[in-house]
């Protein structure tokens, strides 16, 4: 199920602190199912489970951040969830005229191989039977935006007045996965009131969270009536951190309780430099009044514009994002790879680097890779079925080191490369073919191709990071020594490693596991750390035992986030490398004899695993495929 994940829009959702009669309020924030709610399922994967973002995503299901809430992922187990109840305590609402449930709710409602996912709010009228017998009513059915790529969370409102008068109400919310393998459906900030006096709350503001320089921004958002008078009016101001505000009138809404209203402001944000921009949105003058409660009436987002560059090389015009947006000289640069058919914005988009880099302070560059003659982009490692292909992207990216530090905005000694799978790919390259250039590499879900490995001859040491599932279905752990995939001949993830340390010649300093932080994701952790005490020689492995093809804390194994890793193994790398004078594949001297992986002499060397012993002492690995 090979489907790529982008989320470009970030919504802004308020919690709920007004004044209101609140029979039910709940918002996931422990471990656990809450006390006196209930669920049904016919999955085997527990069904609804508590958790933040990093514990309940998926490969193909990422969850945008949104504190602690609860789900039910189909796409992690892919399993029976055609009836996954999650059902709230028993509701009295006998005394009740006029309630509302509002709720936040992250859901595609995607179509996907011939199905479709459904989600509901259904109640059922409490008698005593066990769950399983009760007979629930379709109360209203949730529309998602119909494109996994693109959701986002959102706020839904219900009317509840049908069942007022009823003191045995229960309501559910159920996720069907329509018998197919599917995607999922979570839910926040569950609260069940009876509406009182005059209050508008801004619910949401719908803001891309990294945009073009240059582009005009719509500020957008949401109003809900959680009180119980009727809003005709409002006005919406905007600013950025406080400065000159704008502001807009919205009249005859005849917004009844419960009921919300989308809103575009007029006003757009104009992004003239690359940077943050810290935006506050804010409802007033409701009905030409202050409402009953002002504390939810303001929200605030700080978005990222970023400059989108093109620029010549060779035959090429390539293409780029680059987000820097310090002003200090010499300032450290990463490189963020896609994968095989990815992108630049979509891999910026998962990977958070944008965040890391206000957080640690350096510039990021996202290379967009050239299409191959299938028509998927790439970055140029000599996989097998790309033979044809001369593109030369250490040339781009060394074109761009020089573009950026022209005006020694970028310190040239601290560049680093990281990608994702074929991006991964592209950092070993540069590691052998560009160590003048890299100070440090870190690979997710990557290898070295053999043809690669077999003419690797770096100038000094270039620190190396790879994060690397166990159960990697794309880039195998164990390696493809025969080419089966087609990518073409590569080694175990394992052979990688000792390849380099043993270039390198350091020895390994520690080992272990780390926490299991999210016991949900089914994969932990184990790391070895290899340098020494007389160089800045570092290789690092972190084996993710029962991990897939994922960029940890994105999609897969959520105990780690593999983005900020991979900057604080770069941020620990020291400047003076060790100088390799005699690259290990340019030594003089004599093969003595081979010998294969038991130690017996051989004279053929056709598929297999070699050891070549030199009349010096020294012995070389060598994967054969004749």
């Amino acid at each position: 199920m090979q489907r790529l994940l982008i989320t470009a829009f970030i919504f802004f959702i308020g919690s709920y602190s007004f004044s209101q009669n609140v029979l039910l309020s709940e918002d996931f924030e422990n471990s656990s199912l809450p006390p006196e709610w209930s669920q049904y399922t016919l999955s085997n994967d527990g069904g609804w489970i508590n958790g933040n973002n990093e514990d309940l995503q998926s490969e193909w299901w990422t969850i945008q951040a949104n504190g602690n809430f609860i789900a039910t992922n189909d796409d992690a187990c892919d399993c029976d969830k055609s009836k996954d109840y999650l059902i709230l305590p028993l509701l009295d609402l006998s005394s009740v005229d006029y309630a509302i449930m509002s709720f936040s709710t992250f859901f595609s409602g995607e179509t996907f191989q011939g199905s479709t996912e459904l989600a509901t709010v259904e109640y059922a009228f409490a008698n005593g039977e066990p769950l399983e017998e009760l007979e629930w009513t379709v109360l209203d059915e949730i529309s998602g935006n119909g494109n996994s790529d693109e959701t986002v969370w959102g706020s839904e409102t219900i009317n509840l007045s049908s069942l007022a008068g009823n003191n045995n109400v229960l309501l559910a919310f159920r996720y069907n996965d329509g018998g197919g393998w599917m995607f999922g459906w979570a839910i926040d900030n569950v609260l069940v009131y009876e509406p009182i006096g005059l209050n508008a709350e801004l619910t949401q503001i719908n803001v891309p969270l990294n945009f073009a320089q240059g582009t005009d921004v719509d500020i957008e958002g949401v109003v809900t009536n959680t009180g119980a008078d009727m809003i005709e009016s409002f006005d919406i101001l905007w600013s950025l951190g406080g400065s000159v505000a704008y502001s807009a009138t919205f009249e005859d809404l005849n917004l009844g309780s419960g009921e919300v209203y989308s809103f575009t402001h007029p006003d757009i944000l104009s992004s003239s430099y690359m940077g943050v921009y810290n935006l506050d949105v804010t409802i007033t003058n409701v009905n030409g009044l202050d409402d009953d409660n002002l504390t939810d009436n303001t929200l605030y987002a700080d978005l990222l514009a970023f400059q989108f560059g093109n620029i010549d090389v060779e035959k090429y015009q390539r293409e780029y994002i680059y987000f820097n947006p310090f002003e200090d000289e010499n300032t450290p640069l990463v490189f963020v790879c896609h994968g095989y058919t990815g992108s630049a914005e979509g891999i910026m988009n998962y990977s958070g680097f944008n965040q890391l880099a206000l957080q640690y302070g350096f510039a990021v560059c996202y290379p967009q890779g050239i299409e191959d003659s299938y028509g998927n982009t790439f970055f140029n490692v000599g996989y097998d079925f790309q033979n044809n292909e001369t593109v030369d992207d250490v040339a781009f990216l060394e074109t761009l080191i020089n573009e950026f530090s022209s005006d020694n905005d970028i310190d040239h000694e601290k560049v680093f490369c990281t990608g994702m799978s074929n991006g991964g790919d592209f950092c070993y390259l540069l590691a052998c073919e560009a160590s003048e250039l890299f100070l440090g590499v870190a690979s997710v879900s990557g290898m070295i191709m053999e043809d690669i490995l077999e003419n690797c001859n770096p100038s000094q040491t270039v620190g190396i990071l790879e994060i690397h599932g166990t159960n990697d279905n794309i880039t195998y752990y164990d390696g493809d020594y025969f080419n089966a995939d087609g990518w073409g001949s590569y080694p175990s993830i394992p052979e990688t490693i000792e390849f380099f340390t043993d270039m390198y010649t350091i020895d390994i300093e520690s080992s272990g596991t780390l926490p299991n932080l999210s016991t949900n994701d089914g994969s932990t952790i184990s790391f070895e750390k290899y340098g020494n005490n007389i160089s800045c020689s570092k290789v690092w492995l972190y084996t993710v035992i029962g991990g897939g093809h994922d960029w940890p804390g994105a999609f897969g194994n959520m105990d780690i986030n593999a983005s900020e890793e991979a900057w604080l193994f770069f941020q620990d790398l020291c400047q003076e490398s060790l100088q390799i004078e005699e690259p290990i594949n340019n030594l003089n001297h004599r093969i003595l004899k081979k010998v294969d992986a038991l130690g017996r002499e051989v004279k053929h060397s056709s598929q297999q695993i070699l050891f070549q012993i030199y009349d010096d002492g020294s012995v070389e690995k060598k994967f054969i495929l004749e």
